[in-house]
């Protein structure tokens, strides 16, 4: 193929790049966004679920194409074809195809760097409010708004992004899948545990106000757990923040027990905004001035669970990892999302920063926003629940591998497992500084008691 300008060149310049037009054999899917927001081809709760079928059609488009051919267009779907992978593959300055180094054939290549921004950069966008701008967009939606993407969604981006990956996408990506799909075969069992502290650089000498956060757990005769997290906050340290989230643990205690009778009764359970509702309600009959942040979880006998939140408190599900000898033998994905003045402005913009701890939704006169997600539990599991003075984050690191990474190695120590995390959590809190009251509740799942 001969090199030549084209008739409309403009004049020399020291750096001359092709311009190269891209033509498609075949009718081209839509763009997964398209397919999920536009067409509703494919549900968004049910993405993770059918994320297996694309990991293989990517391995194939790899293949063919070479890593570092993917780009967020390139990851589409039909409702009567499935997915579809437009991969770009690498060009020389005559515009013909550079061969891929292939390798013995007994393996699929390994994603470049690019592919694995694409494909998360694809999956994003594919469930934000609004288009996904890049992959640091991508991962703060990812830790911002966790709670209303498809659960697991976070894990499988950390996962692309930081695994090697060498044997291919859905290989590398097939023991996290299972651990996502995993069900209990048979009924379940709950204990908890509850560690707390107050924080040295808040605390201000007076056991009675200092912390402000507080927990409670029970179980009644159904089976059922119910169990939550209250952060108070006191705008000028008075303990309203206390009284306002012992207000809430009171009501909760006394709704849970309601709801205890209901089911022995036959009646269905309360509805979470009406849950939320009465807990907002009691916080302001107890304080003018106070107000809290709440998460609270229901776990039943079956393995159905749901978390309902409020402000900044947080729900991570810890599961074991059937991952080959040297991985974490656990991951771990978030179940609530933030309601804070950075989330807000996240909504409508990539462009936003500070005020990350500022609520815009809270206990005692400000539930404009709510979450609630249901999930599944499976013996083994580990659901924590905790005040954000207990998942602080560490400077570059996702708090999910933290958890992961300090699972395995209490598990490794030979202690319990559940109360051992709760009381390290607490300790880490203080370690990364004692900025903040630190509460963690972990309720360790295991198989039904006979």
């Amino acid at each position: 193929m001969s090199v030549e300008p084209s008739a409309d060149a403009t004049e020399y310049g020291a750096v001359a790049l092709p311009e190269i037009r891209v033509e498609w054999p075949q009718a081209l899917a839509p763009t997964l966004r398209d397919s999920v927001v536009d067409a509703h081809s494919l549900d968004r709760e049910e993405l993770v679920a059918a994320l297996p079928g694309l990991w293989r059609a990517v391995d194939a488009a790899l293949d063919l194409a070479g890593p570092g051919s993917l780009v967020v267009e390139s990851v589409r779907h039909d409702a009567y074809e499935g997915w579809q992978v437009a991969a770009l593959p690498r060009y020389d300055l005559d515009g013909r195809v550079r061969p891929r180094e292939r390798g013995d054939g007994t393996q699929h290549a390994a994603p470049q760097l690019r592919d694995r921004r694409a494909l998360v950069g694809a999956l994003v966008d594919a469930v934000a409010e609004r288009p996904c701008l890049d992959l640091r967009d991508a991962l703060q939606m990812l830790d911002v708004f966790a709670g209303t993407f498809p659960p697991g969604l976070d894990a499988v981006c950390r996962r692309l992004l930081g695994h090697e990956l060498r044997h291919g996408i859905a290989a590398g990506l097939a023991p996290l899948q299972e651990a996502l799909d995993r069900r209990a075969p048979g009924g379940v069992s709950t204990l908890c545990f509850r560690e707390s502290a107050v924080g040295s650089r808040k605390a201000k000498g007076d056991p009675a106000t200092d912390n402000e956060d507080t927990a409670g757990a029970l179980t009644g005769p159904s089976g059922v757990l119910r169990c939550a997290v209250f952060d108070g906050v006191t705008g000028d340290g008075d303990g309203s923040g206390g009284a306002a989230a012992r207000a809430a643990l009171e009501q909760a205690v006394r709704r849970w027990r309601l709801e205890e009778a209901a089911v022995a009764g036959g009646a269905p359970p309360s509805r979470p905004g009406e849950l939320i509702a009465e807990l907002d309600a009691a916080v302001g009959r107890a304080t003018a001035t106070g107000s809290a942040a709440a998460v609270l979880a229901t776990v039943r006998p079956d393995g159905t669970a749901s978390v309902v939140s409020v402000g900044d408190t947080e729900a991570w599900l810890i599961r074991p990892l059937r991952a080959p000898a040297g991985e974490i033998p656990y991951t771990a994905w978030k179940l609530t999302p933030a309601h804070t003045v950075y989330a807000e402005r996240l909504r409508v913009t990539a462009d936003t920063e500070g005020e990350e701890s500022q609520l815009v939704s809270f206990l005692g006169g400000g539930t404009a926003r709510w979450a609630h997600r249901t999930f599944r539990v499976a013996p083994g599991d580990l659901l924590l629940l905790a005040s954000d003075g207990a998942t602080e984050p560490e400077r570059d690191r996702w708090f999910g591998a933290v958890l992961a990474e300090l699972t395995a190695q209490l598990d490794a120590s030979g202690r319990p497992t559940a109360p051992a995390l709760a009381a390290a959590l607490v300790q880490r809190a203080e370690a990364l500084g004692g900025w903040d009251n630190a509460t963690a509740l972990v309720c360790a799942v295991g198989e039904a008691k006979d």
